[in-house]
């Protein structure tokens, strides 16, 4: 039956009218990807967006055709019948995949591919059952498409911080370090798949087709208790963190003290403030020797945390995200600290301002290029 009614579908999709507008959809896609400089991001969410449009058409594709009753559609249950448009959809979204896939590789050349693949699925599988989801609920397809272009299109124009606020339900967080899999994001997907296939059986415009089945609800349950788990974890993890000792690991003269990281992250953020300052010394400026101290948690409290904080000799350095835990394209660490190792003198002419800025631009330049510690795995030209 399964099989009978996929292969039907793909025979309608084959159809001209249908053809053409999924070919015109996917060369849109394929344009903006190659020829719209408009950011990894967006670029990113736009594939998502396009694989939920694409699973929300498959969702009324029986009913524009008129088929319902060739197929006897109105006699399964509607668990099952989302089940074969799962299918459906990721036959027609493995395209976007490939590409989102590329997108991922040609900024991320040295991350490992399982990484990716990870990635790539986990948010393409939301994706596919978020169209799902409103193809079935929703009687009216403008107003579905509508709800998607604001949900993707939300996520992936607001700073990265509200999606690490939004972590469990955004699907591009993983996207802001591939080289450290956010696991718990990915578990998260996973589960608000799986409640969004209950949620589509259960709330679906269809009447009867088998809402009383234990199928759905079965599996909303195990989607909320999955997010219950991360959640709890979550928790559990901070309050380790905050009643843990600071270990202390040193590198030249510049002392670490740091919790919730190992001791390999540690050294790197040490290696490179110490390779830091001595550029500067090196230099002729006279940089600020500063402790560093770093406390990794995996919530916080504001959407705009402050991520280092100068407490006299020290900077607290607060991690709640992998982005910073990766030097390449996440956070610039770098230019971070020269920031606070050279504070601006006051009543500075414009050229010695000029000047200044120059030399600190040159400093963090010149730490990239010597790579202390290999903590950059990309290198500047």
């Amino acid at each position: 039956m399964s099989v009978k009614i996929v292969r039907f579908w793909l025979q309608l999709l084959l159809r001209k009218e249908q053809a053409i507008t999924f070919l015109v959809s996917l060369s849109v896609v394929i344009l903006f990807n190659l020829f719209m400089n408009a950011g990894l991001t967006t670029n990113y969410i736009i594939n998502l967006l396009f694989v939920a449009f694409f699973s929300l058409q498959i969702t009324s594709l029986h009913k524009r055709n008129h088929t319902e009753q060739y197929l006897s559609i109105s006699v399964l249950p509607t668990y099952r019948l989302i089940s074969y448009q799962f299918y459906v959809s990721l036959l027609l979204s493995f395209p976007l995949f490939l590409m989102m896939m590329g997108l991922l590789w040609r900024m991320f050349m040295d991350a490992p591919l399982w990484n990716l693949v990870i990635i790539v699925f986990s948010s393409g599988i939301f994706a596919i059952m978020s169209g799902l989801l409103m193809g079935q609920t929703v009687n009216h397809n403008g107003w579905a498409l509508a709800v998607l272009i604001a949900f993707y299109l939300r996520i992936g124009l607001m700073p990265w911080t509200y999606s690490e606020k939004l972590r469990y339900i955004s699907p591009i967080v993983n996207r802001f370090n591939p080289y450290m899999i956010n696991w718990r994001n990915v578990i998260a997907l996973f589960a608000f798949s799986l409640m969004f296939y209950g949620m589509g059986t259960l709330f679906s415009n269809r009447r009867g087709g088998g809402k009383k089945s234990m199928v759905p609800w079965i599996s909303t349950v195990f989607a909320c208790c999955l997010l219950l788990s991360v959640w709890g974890y979550e928790g559990i993890y901070n309050e380790q963190v905050r009643t843990t000792p600071f270990q202390t690991i040193r590198v030249g003269q510049t002392q670490v003290e740091y919790k919730g990281i190992d001791s390999y992250q540690a050294e790197q953020f040490a290696t490179l403030f110490e390779a830091l300052y001595q550029v500067a010394r090196e230099r002729g400026a006279n940089p600020v020797r500063y402790t560093l101290e770093i406390t990794r948690m995996h919530s916080m409290s504001s959407f705009e945390p402050k991520v280092i904080l100068q407490n006299h000799n020290k900077l607290q350095i607060n991690i709640y995200s992998n982005k910073l835990l990766e030097f390449n394209f996440g956070m610039d660490w770098a230019s971070k600290w020269v920031d606070y190792i050279l504070p601006q003198p006051t009543k500075l002419s414009e050229k010695q301002l000029d000047d200044f800025k120059r030399l600190k631009y040159g400093i963090v330049l010149e730490v990239r290029r010597m790579n202390p510690g290999k903590v950059y795995t990309r290198q500047v030209d």
